[in-house]
């Protein structure tokens, strides 16, 4: 970092003083998101026209983790329903037009809806008082002035009806993505958590150990065709007062050449725009390097930095997509007998390159409750995405069968533009996919459930772009011959009888396609799973699976796994992070945000990370190939007598004769899959680059989304 650049961000952070605002508890009849922020036409402050939005719980209440069966806090938002700060001396233009109008003790403002001016997208809080210190921290002096109203101008006329924003029921699969479109795709920056202990200077590291640039070697590698970037903050374990720098760059001939910065005052739960990250620099490549100029500090305080980005692609080769599939399988029961008013599904793995647009879910449930003076009422739910976006609320009546009252419930609509809000903001903190239900009683009160039983379902499912690279419509880029995650399936079961002891299974499928030539296997599947029991805490690893394969493009005659499927510890190459320990990093990113940000707690939460890294012992484990026709295959695997290691993941390297010289794209099905016993029939799709009519590589030599982190690109399965 230059010098000149040093002393103008010690300047700024000498001038910032603290400004007057007022603090207003908005109730409005718009959902706000990162890309529809208030602001108040002809104001002028440090955020441009921008007023500062702070998320805060609607109620917190006793919530039950279904697959933990354990009861802790669990918080609900409202994208309508927020903290909303302006400066107290606020003068907007008198004849400004609007899109909706603020209703103040203190005044009427009129308000239009963009992306921010000056950094802060949100805050998010645990309470008004923890909204009021964070405002504190950013260098404001807030005072509390009570409830405003937000109301948009006019209603949406029939030309505007059907739009991203409309709320549709969407259980079935949306079709993939046609040849040629332009899409926009989400995906994550993931950086290492920060102890801080000294001030001064401080990186942010990012994961992995290969950069985009040899001049600077921690930069983070953003990519081509980046629309936006925002960066979420999380701050554990203490306090500090720090400026939060952020440096962009283009990079060229493997150099980073600077662009600019930006500047923030260091909040915690905040995100930011950084608004450097648009097309107009993104025609080339881009970095962003991060670091923290540390005042003073207490504690140990850890800073966690994470961003999401926007990207556009255009699919033009039929093999860059992928699916990602997260379900509830084997009409899973769970007892439950207790009241309850709040009921958390997931956390699920958010992976990378979800193709806005594509998010379906076919969530159904039953839930059998005692009668209430021998009569069944009527039950009120409300879905919420990650305890945030609701899809509304349905009542449902209960039919008694002599024991209990039945309900049966469905996930009755969601919006794509909620769960595309939803999934970048899970992505700014590094975090996974939940549903949170509300469950009440239309009168209020709070059932007494006896059993929660799950359908066989997707809870969430989507396409997704498989890396950050983007595509060339003259050939294919060079760098889609590395190796790269197509598509992946995450399940969560429990026995369809509920227990007094209850357990739980996860499980989790991946397929990666391999370098073309690989003499290991052309497609590696990792199949993972375990028996986790949180009363008792303990796990039992996967014994047996199977994976009905299916491809239509080809002829899977003589398709077998290679041996280095047996993953013996020591012996397998590339057995070291961050290859291998993807599917771990990943639940783990996941727990992490539902312990950091929405507030739920409880070390049984480790229980569901995956152990991956021991590698399995060959005596007696046994991986195969069974060949039912020339276009179906059957994957194998029964753990052996001799097997005691703590491993709960396979990886399958699979050789399919084939798939050698193909110039052509490949479908593969997976159309049924059997964990310990829990089966489904999820028919996720998966895709195999050609082996030919590739040109040049125009990306830098990493890539973050297979690995979390990022790697050379010379690392291939071997």
């Amino acid at each position: 970092m230059s010098s000149h650049r040093w002393l103008f961000v010690l300047l700024i952070s000498l001038l910032v003083v603290a400004q007057k605002i007022y603090v207003y508890e908005v109730e409005s009849d718009i959902a706000l998101s990162h890309e529809k922020i208030p602001h108040v036409p002809g104001m002028s402050w440090r955020l441009g026209e921008q007023v500062i939005v702070v998320l805060v719980p609607r109620d917190v209440e006793i919530g039950l983790i279904l697959f933990t069966n354990k009861t802790a806090e669990v918080p609900v938002y409202d994208r309508t329903h927020f903290l909303l700060a302006i400066p107290a001396d606020a003068r907007p233009s008198p004849n400004a037009k609007a899109e909706a109008f603020l209703r103040t003790p203190d005044g009427v403002f009129p308000v239009v809806f963009r992306k921010p001016d000056k950094g802060i997208v949100d805050i998010t809080a645990r309470s008004k008082e923890e909204a009021l210190h964070i405002l504190r921290q950013l260098g404001f002096e807030p005072e509390f002035r009570g409830k405003a109203e937000l109301r948009r101008v006019k209603e949406r006329g029939p030309a505007e009806a059907a739009t991203l924003d409309t709320p549709i029921s969407i259980t079935a699969q949306t079709a993939m993505p046609s040849l040629g479109s332009m899409l926009d795709v989400y995906g994550g920056l993931y950086f290492a958590p920060v102890v801080v202990s000294r001030t001064g200077s401080i990186i942010i590291p990012r994961y992995g150990t290969v950069g985009p640039c040899s001049n600077l070697p921690t930069a983070v590698y953003v990519g081509y065709d980046a629309r936006s970037l925002v960066l979420g903050t999380l701050i554990t374990g203490g306090t500090v007062s720090a400026d939060l720098i952020i440096e962009v760059y283009k990079i060229v001939n493997d150099q980073c050449i600077y662009i600019g910065s930006r500047s923030f005052i260091l909040a915690n739960k905040t995100r930011y725009w950084v608004d450097l990250v648009n097309p107009t620099n993104s025609v080339d490549q881009l970095a962003v390097f991060v670091y923290l100029n540390v005042k003073y500090f207490s504690g140990q305080p850890k800073v966690g930095i994470n961003g999401s980005v926007l990207y556009t692609r255009t699919y033009r080769h039929g093999f860059e997509i992928g699916e990602f599939v997260a379900r509830t399988t084997g009409a899973s029961g769970y007892s439950v007998n207790n009241y309850v008013g709040r009921l958390v599904i997931g956390p699920y793995i958010a992976y990378d390159g979800y193709v806005a647009g594509t998010f379906s879910s076919a969530l159904s449930l039953t839930i059998s409750t005692d009668p209430v003076n021998g009569a069944c009422k009527d039950m009120s739910i409300q879905f919420r995405i990650n305890g945030l976006s609701s899809s509304g609320t349905s009542t449902y009546r209960g039919n008694y069968n002599g024991l209990v009252c039945i309900y049966n419930v469905v996930l009755p609509s969601v919006s794509q533009s909620a769960f595309q809000t939803e999934y970048s903001y899970a992505k700014a903190f590094a975090g996974g996919l939940a549903w949170v239900l509300d469950i009440k009683y239309t009168d209020g009160s709070t059932p007494y459930v006896r059993q929660i039983h799950l359908s066989d379902a997707d809870a969430f499912r989507y396409w997704r772009w498989a890396e950050q690279w983007k595509t060339r419509p003259d050939a294919i880029d060079g760098a889609w011959l590395k190796p790269f995650l197509s598509s992946a399936y995450e399940l969560y079961a429990a026995p369809t009888e509920p227990s007094t002891a209850p357990g739980i299974y996860h499980g989790l499928v991946t397929v990666r396609t391999n370098s073309p030539g690989q003499w290991i296997g052309r497609v590696v599947l990792t199949i993972s799973g375990k028996f986790v029991y949180p009363g008792l805490n303990q796990v039992v690893y996967i014994k047996k699976a199977e994976l009905y394969l299916y491809s239509p493009n080809i002829d899977l005659s003589g398709s077998e796994v290679t041996s280095e499927g047996y993953l013996a510890p020591g012996t397998y190459v590339s057995m070291t992070p961050p290859q291998w320990v993807e599917i771990a990093q990943r639940v783990k990113d996941a727990i992490d945000f539902i312990l950091g940000l929405v507030g739920i707690g409880g070390g049984w939460w480790t229980l569901l990370s995956f152990a991956i890294g021991q590698g399995l012992q060959s005596a007696g484990d046994v991986v195969k190939v069974t060949q039912l026709d020339n276009y179906n295959i059957k994957i194998e695997y029964q753990r052996g007598w001799g097997t005691n290691i703590d491993s709960d993941t396979i990886v399958a390297p699979l050789k399919i004769p084939s798939l050698t010289g193909r110039i052509q794209p490949t479908e593969l099905v997976v159309k049924q899959v059997c964990l310990d016993g829990f089966c489904a029939q999820p028919n996720f799709k998966a895709y195999v680059q050609p082996d030919s009519n590739y040109g040049a590589q125009l990306h830098a030599t990493v890539k973050n989304w297979m690995f979390r982190g990022q790697t050379q690109d010379t690392e291939i399965y071997r």
